[in-house]
């Protein structure tokens, strides 16, 4: 999991369950009304009890929540979970006229709750897409490949100062090697002004 994902999947996780599980409790005809509202976006729902749509909400609710949370769960899992609830809410806004304006998007006052959700939307395909991008094998060989680069410029670096050294002794050498050869010819310009005196 990336550091990115972190907040996301942190603040997305914490309230998605608690919500799943704050609706243990729901009675018979809380549940009729919520399903009556979610079939608008998952017709499917319909073919459910009130008990058994209250039992799958929670399911749906915690099991998407503690997906988030834990972080062995791979973020495009968790994402395309948080992806899939929240489009499952989106849906249910958009097809229920008297939660949005005239328009068919900009929420009315009985929408706004819902239309907040298109928060968790975005989260969700962010968390995915950053899974997608950003998946460990693609760091590992990103790293491997910023590592080769460092060795090389260490290796280059080294022979640089390698050859430098072989510059410098090799200069000594020339410079001591034309002493000589300068001290001897001084010498035997000596000896001979020695000899014509």
């Amino acid at each position: 999991m990336s550091i990115i994902q972190i907040p996301l999947r942190l603040t997305s996780g914490a309230f998605i369950l608690n919500s799943g599980l704050g609706k243990r409790t729901l009675g018979e005809e809380q549940a009729a009304y919520l399903q009556g509202m979610a079939v608008k976006g998952v017709p499917a729902l319909s073919k459910l009890t009130p008990s058994q749509f209250k039992n799958f909400l929670v399911a749906a609710e915690v099991g998407t929540g503690a997906a988030l949370l834990a972080p062995f769960v791979p973020g495009w899992l968790a994402g395309s979970a948080l992806t899939a609830f929240s489009g499952g809410l989106m849906s249910m806004y958009l097809n229920t006229p008297e939660m949005t304006e005239a328009d068919g998007v900009r929420p009315s006052q009985d929408g706004t709750a819902v239309a907040k959700d298109v928060f968790m939307l975005g989260s969700g395909l962010a968390i995915a897409a950053d899974s997608v991008v950003n998946r460990p094998g693609k760091r590992r060989k990103a790293a491997k490949k910023r590592a080769n680069l460092i060795a090389d410029a260490r290796e280059a670096k080294v022979q640089a100062i390698r050859e430098a050294k072989d510059e410098k002794v090799a200069a000594i050498f020339a410079a001591r090697d034309q002493q000589t050869k300068a001290l001897r010819e001084a010498r035997e310009e000596l000896a001979k002004l020695r000899k014509k005196a």
